[in-house]
């Protein structure tokens, strides 16, 4: 238990910061009781849970309470899923529980059913819509200065189309690439360059960004030349809504970089100085490889040090209240 003093800094800061949780469907065993499933005893220090993902093309009957088509990938049945997130809701009640459409593997964006996801949204109480858009054909170039892509279209037609089937008060975020608001201005040549540098650009210049309630910075996957202080000030530059930066429980899918917890401790007061929104952790049940420690932590290691820094209060509680985890890596953010 926590003394009253932390329990009123909890209360007093939750609403300033936060911290998002992306939550893995597939590593969920199979369970007949709400109580009994992960996704109901996260830890309040995670006021955003992303459950991942549902497909942009998924299919789905109002009502039914059935995943197959949905891309998600549960083991419990519809219903204990949705019984296991109001009870997460009723427990936390400063915590918001999202659904992630699209990540690494689930791409078809160009077929897109935004009513079949605003269904899946309005039948299992989700409070909005994650869009992860990571197209595998995207290509960006400068010219005059200023990065078009092969994907702008597409992208402010996702984000319009789900904003027009899921009107405020449900969220509408956004993970974005971590280079996708370099190549311009001063960010012109920050490194590293890639086929994505400056993805999110002509998203942040339209009209379609103001129906962003949030942007979640993958600011990882880049390499060890990366800067996420660079990056966070970019996507700042051209977003004046809430901005997240991400971290990666480690190994990092690419490019050699591990998130210590002094790198974590270092993110976190980068984002109080900076007053951004707060950090996001992929995932939190992403299982670390070899000896966990302060230079290999593990996502409840990085959690309470992520909510320690952004005062989040309750920060000794354990990341699941029941510490059952499953162990797969077919997807990513």
């Amino acid at each position: 238990m926590s003394n009253s003093g932390e329990i009123s800094l909890a209360s007093a800061k939750t609403s300033e910061k936060t911290f998002v949780g992306y939550y893995q469907s597939w590593s969920e065993q199979w369970t007949s009781s709400p109580q009994q499933m992960q996704l109901a005893n996260i830890a309040p220090y995670v006021n955003k849970v992303i459950v991942s993902f549902i497909q942009p093309d998924a299919s789905y009957i109002k009502g039914s309470y059935n995943f197959t088509g949905t891309g998600l990938q549960f083991a419990a049945d519809g219903k204990v899923v949705k019984d296991a997130i109001a009870l997460l809701k009723k427990r936390n009640g400063n915590t918001k529980v999202l659904v992630a459409v699209g990540g690494q593997s689930y791409t078809n964006f160009a077929q897109i059913n935004p009513q079949i996801i605003a269904n899946i949204v309005e039948d299992f109480g989700f409070d909005g819509v994650d869009v992860d858009y990571e197209s595998n054909n995207v290509k960006c170039s400068s010219s005059n200065g200023q990065v078009s892509c092969t994907s702008d279209a597409e992208f402010r037609r996702v984000v319009r189309q789900i904003r027009q089937v899921l009107p405020k008060p449900y969220l509408v975020t956004a993970a974005v690439w971590s280079i996708g608001a370099y190549g311009e201005g001063q960010w012109a040549n920050a490194q590293p360059q890639g086929e994505k540098t400056g993805m999110t650009l002509n998203l942040l210049r339209s009209p379609e960004s103001k129906m962003i309630d949030q942007l979640h910075i993958m600011s990882y996957d880049a390499g060890i030349t990366y800067n996420p202080q660079e990056a966070l000030a970019a996507y700042q530059n051209y977003f004046k809504g809430k901005v997240v930066m991400g971290l990666e429980v480690p190994p990092e899918a690419w490019g050699g970089n591990v998130y210590t917890l002094a790198k974590v401790r270092d993110l976190a007061q980068v984002v109080i100085n900076r007053n951004a929104a707060g950090l996001m952790l992929w995932s939190l049940q992403k299982q670390v490889e070899g000896i966990p420690s302060n230079d290999n932590p593990t996502a409840e290691m990085i959690a309470k040090t992520a909510c320690q820094v952004l005062l989040l209060g309750n920060c000794q509680q354990p990341l699941f209240n029941s510490q059952k985890t499953g162990i797969s890596v077919h997807q990513s953010l």
